[in-house]
């Protein structure tokens, strides 16, 4: 299937989209500090993937419980580059979970960074075969805390109203995830995008 030209990603946008796109250059200095109690999530099933033209989505099954609300996981998906930046550094891979509740959308996004040492996260199976989604939360850091603002979507369409959710730590991922990534979409992150006013929180989560 022909996928996204990210090349072309300048003609993405249209005419009736919101002023607040994402992804976004997150400037630590420039956020609004508060504390929240958890952030907790699960994932049940097996992943499925499924090809689609802004690139292929793992489909998969779990929640997500912040700020005193339930999400449903729909699927998630890889950047080979991080789409967002914080304080001038793009990390080697951005994760995005998605998840609905109702008619909104939050997007969970992790980084991760190449470690020199041999690291087994499964991120290249699910590219050849279903897994079990139980080995996902291998792919989230210890602390939760976590950058979020509204936003859109990174792909067309690229829907407004959108919550992300940032985790700040980044997880550890082997050469050859990146390699496998890289492999099916080489530099497949949009470039940052005017922050337009908005605020940014930086979460502290106490659990």
């Amino acid at each position: 299937m022909k996928h996204l030209d990210y090349s072309q990603q300048e003609s993405w946008r249209e005419a009736d989209d919101t002023v607040w796109q994402s992804p976004i250059a997150i400037n630590s200095k420039q956020t609004q500090t508060v504390m929240a109690s958890d952030l907790s999530l699960t994932f049940n099933g097996h992943t499925q993937c499924d090809d689609r033209i802004v690139g292929e989505q793992f489909l998969v099954s779990g929640e997500l419980m912040i700020a005193g609300e339930k999400w449903s996981l729909e699927r998630f998906h890889f950047h080979d580059g991080a789409e967002h930046t914080v304080d001038g550094i793009r990390h080697d891979v951005e994760i995005h979970f998605v998840y609905r509740r109702e008619n909104r959308i939050l997007v969970l996004a992790v980084f991760g960074e190449v470690s020199n040492q041999p690291i087994d996260t499964h991120i290249k199976d699910v590219f050849s075969d279903t897994i079990d989604a139980k080995i996902l939360a291998n792919w989230l850091p210890k602390s939760r805390s976590y950058y979020s603002y509204v936003g859109s979507l990174t792909t067309p369409p690229l829907g407004e109203g959108v919550t992300w959710v940032i985790l700040k730590e980044p997880i550890s991922v082997g050469a050859n995830d990146l390699a496998v990534i890289h492999e099916h979409y080489p530099d497949n992150y949009r470039k940052v995008q005017d922050i337009a006013g908005r605020d940014v929180l930086s979460v502290r989560v106490t659990k």
